[in-house]
């Protein structure tokens, strides 16, 4: 998505932008980003002397992979936006390309574990029943792998 920035000539003028962007669904860090509702944009654009700061919002509606019970949920996000874009650095400076913005965003607000929710209880490792829908009938000796050895010291002695 392209801004046109031809109205703001001047070092000082500035110019506000409130639009919905539809955005497509990417991939990062090998998990599917999905972008549910058309992203909202509230932006307000500055000229400065050798670039343009462009502040304002972002609301998006995404749906993750919990990491614990892998089912997709519904994750809504409100950024607040900072950007400085060098005029030089820029393909033509009459226009504005938001996408890697907002993209980049998006990714930066994005949790290192994905969760439904705080006490999301996962899958059992064994059989694979997701436990926030009910318990297996699975024994599942948890040993702590730093143990390991000590358990066959007591295995031996036996």
């Amino acid at each position: 998505m392209y801004i046109n920035l031809s109205d703001l000539k001047e070092v000082g003028a500035r110019k506000q932008v409130e639009l919905e962007l539809e955005f497509h669904n990417f991939e990062f860090a090998n998990r599917e980003i999905e972008i549910k509702d058309p992203i909202e944009l509230e932006l307000e654009i500055f000229n400065t002397t050798d670039s343009y700061v462009v502040e304002g919002e972002i609301k998006a509606k995404l749906i993750l992979s919990c990491s614990r019970c892998l089912q997709e949920y519904n994750s809504t996000i409100n950024l607040d936006l900072t950007e400085n874009v060098v005029k030089n650095e820029m393909e033509d400076q009459e226009e504005l390309y938001l996408d890697e913005i907002i993209m980049d965003n998006i990714i930066l607000s994005l949790p290192m574990k994905p969760l439904c929710s705080e006490d999301c209880n996962g899958i059992c490792p064994q059989c694979g029943q997701d436990l926030n829908k009910g318990e297996c009938d699975c024994e599942v000796e948890i040993l702590d792998p730093r143990l390991a050895k000590l358990k066959d010291f007591y295995d031996e002695e036996q």
